[in-house]
């Protein structure tokens, strides 16, 4: 077997664009649409993406570093934010690559995994829904990268022709 049925791909298309809405919705649209509906009737036209850059934070590390390392913040609140990213992204690196052959390679996937990411946070600077962070970009994109090893070891262990899918050479 060396694609899925077209039940199972239809399956897995419906299963994508649920997954797409749910991070959609995570990632911009955290509060309640009344407060949306607000802030772009409202706010949005004072905002400018200067101040946005403003909040940014463009220094790789720096906002997994200060989690790790504060008191201030709960457990809780920490492996949220931090996993969250992570785990988040899993799935884009699984279904991707399921339904696309084009991105059954590792880096095509990875590539796609951080445009949608950088997407997003390029989504939240425009339009003031939540702050830039380049250690978001990171931790999703270890997501997406956590996802593509699923697949490659769910495709190895699923298809008929394990000769031809070797996990390390299609890195």
């Amino acid at each position: 077997m060396t694609s899925a049925s077209p039940p199972i791909k239809i399956l897995g298309w419906i299963i994508f664009l649920f997954f797409m809405a749910l991070l959609t919705r995570n990632i911009l649209f955290k509060k309640n649409l009344s407060y949306y509906k607000n802030y772009f009737r409202h706010e949005y036209k004072q905002y400018k993406v200067s101040e946005g850059w403003k909040l940014a934070n463009t220094k790789p590390f720096h906002t997994i570093k200060l989690f790790y390392n504060s008191h201030n913040l709960s457990n809780e609140y920490k492996a949220n934010n931090l996993l969250g990213n992570i785990i988040g992204f899993i799935p884009f690196g699984i279904l991707l690559p399921f339904l696309l052959p084009w991105f059954r390679h590792f880096f095509k996937t990875l590539f796609a995994g951080l445009l949608l990411s950088l997407g997003y946070e390029l989504v939240q600077l425009k339009f003031g829904l939540g702050v830039f962070d380049v250690d978001d970009l990171i931790l999703n994109t270890a997501g997406c990268f956590v996802g593509y090893v699923l697949f490659r070891i769910g495709w190895w262990l699923f298809t008929d022709n394990k000769q031809q899918t070797n996990i390390v050479t299609d890195l």
